[in-house]
């Protein structure tokens, strides 16, 4: 398997790739400084393994972890995407001449829904007013008649 990490050595961070994984150990490629005795640590996605450089040749390295290393989530792309994901700042910017503000928004939705309120009311009442108008129409017609 091949899963990108990154190692923090006495050197800063760098670049790694996890080769293969056991249950107390890890073993990595990466061109970052860590000398055979050294600790590391090695971040994949949200998942932190500390581990002592066991040996080293070229740019593999071998590490033995004190702690016991949980396998299915280094391994899990979903943890690690997700971690990635929260890691990178998300860059946004704003086209409209004035942004948008969540405040404003909501007002406008409250004044749409009390205008709409409003019409709706207005709709209700002329409708009563025109069902009681029929209802009383013919006998105010009669009463209208015999009063001459």
């Amino acid at each position: 398997m091949m899963l990108p990490a990154r190692m923090r050595s006495k050197a800063g961070w760098s670049d790694a790739c996890i080769l293969n994984v056991s249950k107390r150990g890890l073993l990595i490629y990466s061109a970052g400084s860590a000398d055979p005795g050294s600790f590391v640590e090695i971040r994949r996605g949200g998942q932190l393994v500390v581990a002592r450089v066991v040996w080293r040749k070229n740019q593999r390295i071998g590490l033995h972890s004190p702690d016991p290393v949980r396998v299915e989530d280094i391994i899990s792309t979903e943890a690690a995407a997700s971690a990635v994901q929260s890691s990178i700042p998300e860059i946004s910017f704003e086209r409209r001449r004035i942004p948008r503000d969540s405040e404003r928004s909501r007002h406008r939705a409250r004044a749409m829904e009390f205008i709409a309120m409003v019409l709706l009311g207005l709709v209700f009442v002329g409708t009563a007013v025109a069902c009681v108008e029929d209802a009383f129409a013919e006998p105010l017609a009669a009463v209208r008649t015999a009063l001459g």
